[in-house]
């Protein structure tokens, strides 16, 4: 194969020649209905040719010895970078780098993204918010949480009151005086009410406006794996953020949910300890009834299968 079309890629560029058993059972992580192809394997309207020995050069001399294996799309994609997701999910697992127009990059090093949990249905705000507040030994979610100070706004002080008026009756010509404490003290309890009923339409507005957010973060979610705004993340689980978004295609890999589904929804979870993650990932997913894949919409199974090789 010429090195320019190694070089403009997709291509994921190996430190080992691996056996086409190998590349299959990982090409099928993303695609399960995979197929052998001669020396190739094919997955949807993709096909990973054979790998081939290449230069070091290919990879700027990062690796002492390359076997390449370019990916060509032969028709329309699942969804958006599946080509170049499936070059880069390949070099992740075997150790390797990617190759796409010329750019060398490390996807072990890479921040951009992380695992996803994808759902045949949407949960409401209030349905993810009690899943992550209850998992066990989890923190409580942080975002749209409802407020524990709600106790303080009606606490009453009136029954210490009573109890000092009765111990000290109070002395001739003070009735007047009695009387405008109790109308004071029925003012304040109104007032009271009025703000508790306040504070309920705000909470309530609160509410509106985290659901709209969500809409509106679906709007503008970028794709699968790719920078997200760190505003737009509603949740977070201790130092891990949570954001629901429509999942943008149909990812091969999690093809056994869509006959039960029109369109698919991702909880996108980002964080810096990828064990963490992959954890809170899988506990999600079993409460949820959902699947796991990772930034390059591989299937994950357990919390490894998230880490780089060795």
């Amino acid at each position: 194969m010429a090195k320019r079309r190694l070089r403009t890629g997709p291509t994921a560029a190996l430190p080992a020649k691996p056996s086409q058993a190998d590349l299959l059972r990982l090409v099928r992580l993303a695609d399960p209905e995979a197929r052998e192809d001669g020396a190739d394997i094919v997955a949807v309207d993709v096909r990973m040719h054979a790998p081939v020995e290449a230069e070091p050069e290919l990879v700027g001399g990062e690796l002492e010895q390359v076997w390449a294996c370019r990916v060509v799309a032969e028709g329309p994609l699942p969804f958006d970078y599946f080509d170049r997701y499936l070059a880069e999910g390949i070099a992740f697992r075997l150790g390797g780098l990617a190759v796409c127009r010329g750019e060398v990059t490390d996807p072990a090093d890479s921040d951009r993204g992380g695992p996803a949990v994808i759902l045949p249905e949407r949960p409401t705000p209030d349905e993810l918010r009690a899943v992550l507040s209850g998992l066990d030994d989890s923190p409580k979610a942080d975002v749209g949480d409802e407020s524990d100070s709600d106790d303080s706004a009606t606490d009453d002080t009136a029954p210490e009151d009573a109890t000092t008026a009765d111990a000290t009756p109070p002395e001739a010509g003070t009735g007047a005086t009695v009387d405008t404490e109790t109308d004071a003290k029925a003012e304040t309890d109104a007032k009271t009410e009025a703000e508790a009923s306040v504070d309920a339409e705000t909470e309530a507005a609160a509410e509106a406006t985290e659901v709209a957010e969500v809409a509106e973060a679906a709007k503008v979610a970028a794709a699968p794996g790719d920078d997200i705004n760190p505003d737009d993340f509603l949740y977070t689980v201790g130092d891990i953020r949570v954001l629901v978004v429509p999942e943008k295609g149909r990812p091969p890999a999690v093809q056994e949910l869509l006959p039960f589904a029109t369109e698919l929804t991702a909880i996108e979870l980002r964080g810096d300890d990828p064990e963490k993650v992959g954890a809170l990932a899988l506990r999600l997913a079993d409460a949820l009834n959902g699947l796991i894949v990772d930034r390059w919409r591989f299937r994950i199974d357990a919390v490894e299968d998230l880490l780089p090789p060795g």
